[in-house]
């Protein structure tokens, strides 16, 4: 028997009270159901923090219509399977909702509670689908993007530290912007840096500092992005990623580089949002201060998403973070480095803003074996252990 704790999760929306009251009777038994009564309570309702397994919309419906609606939900809830209810609807409104809204079934009214409760099973069915594909398909890639992690962190750990600066201030930015594939943005920001193993130690030095390139070295740094699409493509479902790589140099003017048409929101999101975090990373570079960092992106707004440079504002990381110096021995993995870490003869072991791995835990111990030893204390963000956001996989559309 069904118990209330694992009964799918249903939300029917519509305009008639009585017949969401009516439809909720005939469902309780098989289907935890939650109603709303018009578009915007819907959208509402899917602001919970518990998914919903099947959306279910009627039609005909004052201000927002179902197609609009279950267009709105499949990006508010992309892995809720999308039903359509309906009474009062012509061959190319069923059509214009199917598309719009990727809707899974529809229904004609009136509809027989049997009928109804079947095709909500097959859509828990499809829901359920979904998931486990995303769930799959996240540990197959995190898997590939923390083993690529690995090889950069060991090739060149001031570009690993670069991505892993960047990640936090990405992550920070897509908690207060929705994204849909929020997961395709992330992994483009931490892979990003793959490219940077293609170039010369002394460009890849200068990169670091900040320090002027030559035209050049410019240009193989402008090349980078395409180094790391190849690096990711033979990744399978890594091509949203290699697209918002591949933008990344874009502004949202439509400046930069491809050299395309391009601009503005047709710009990948993942493709802006590394716009905007790779240019605060190098402003930090050259020694700038949080605030002023930000005060420059400002004055070059034409190059950024204003939503997400408005988002970017409200985070912390554009504020400066306090930090405190730790000994080798009470490091911990998740730790942020807020100043290089350097031998006690001065030299570079790793650069800030590297989160703390157990590889690079292994790496500082081995160092701090040596006559050389590690210079401390260690300066680490005042933010106890940061955890890593896990990206979130893409996933079939019910």
């Amino acid at each position: 028997m069904t118990t209330a704790v694992d009964k799918p999760r249903i939300l029917l929306v519509d305009d008639e009270p009585h017949l969401l009251d009516g439809l909720r009777r005939q469902l309780r038994r098989d289907f935890t159901v939650e109603t709303a009564v018009g578009a915007a309570n819907g959208l509402f309702a899917l602001k919970a923090d518990t998914p919903f397994a099947v959306i279910v919309s009627d039609f005909l419906m004052p201000g927002i219509n179902g197609a609009e609606f279950l267009a709105a939900a499949a990006k508010a809830a992309p892995t809720s399977t999308r039903m359509l209810l309906t009474g009062h609807t012509s061959l190319a409104d069923a059509a214009v909702t199917v598309n719009q809204g990727r809707v899974f079934r529809m229904l004609l009214k009136p509809v027989d509670t049997e009928t109804m409760t079947a095709a909500l099973r097959d859509c828990v069915n499809q829901h359920r689908l979904v998931v486990s594909e995303r769930e799959l398909l996240e540990q197959t890639l995190q898997g590939s993007v923390k083993a690529l992690s690995d090889v950069l962190s060991l090739a060149s750990p001031a570009a690993f530290g670069r991505a892993a600066r960047m990640r936090r201030v990405a992550s920070a930015i897509l908690d207060k912007v929705p994204a849909e594939d929020r997961w395709a943005a992330e992994l483009a920001v931490e892979m990003a840096q793959l490219g940077i193993v293609s170039l010369p130690p002394t460009v890849a030095g200068k990169l670091d500092a900040g320090a002027e390139l030559t035209p050049a070295e410019q240009a193989m740094v402008d090349h980078l992005p395409a180094v790391a699409e190849q690096l990711i493509a033979p990744i399978p479902r890594m091509a949203p990623v290699a697209e918002c790589i591949h933008y990344s140099r874009k502004g949202f003017d439509g400046s930069g580089t491809p050299g395309d048409a391009t601009a503005g929101e047709r710009i990948p999101f993942g493709g802006r949002l590394l716009r905007l975090v790779q240019d605060h990373d190098a402003l930090l570079l050259q020694g700038m201060s949080p605030t002023v960092a930000l005060a420059t992106l400002r004055t070059n707004a034409r190059l950024y998403d204003p939503a997400l440079l408005e988002a970017f504002a409200a985070t912390a990381a554009a504020s400066a973070e306090s930090i405190r110096g730790v000994m080798l021995t009470d490091l911990q993995s998740g730790m942020v480095l807020a100043a290089a870490v350097r031998s006690r003869s001065d030299v570079l072991l790793v650069n800030a803003g590297q989160e703390v791995t157990v590889g690079l835990l292994t790496r500082l111990r081995n160092f701090a074996a040596l006559e050389d030893g590690v210079a401390e204390p260690l300066m680490i963000l005042d933010e106890a252990v940061v955890s890593p956001r896990a990206a979130t996989a893409p996933a079939a559309t019910g």
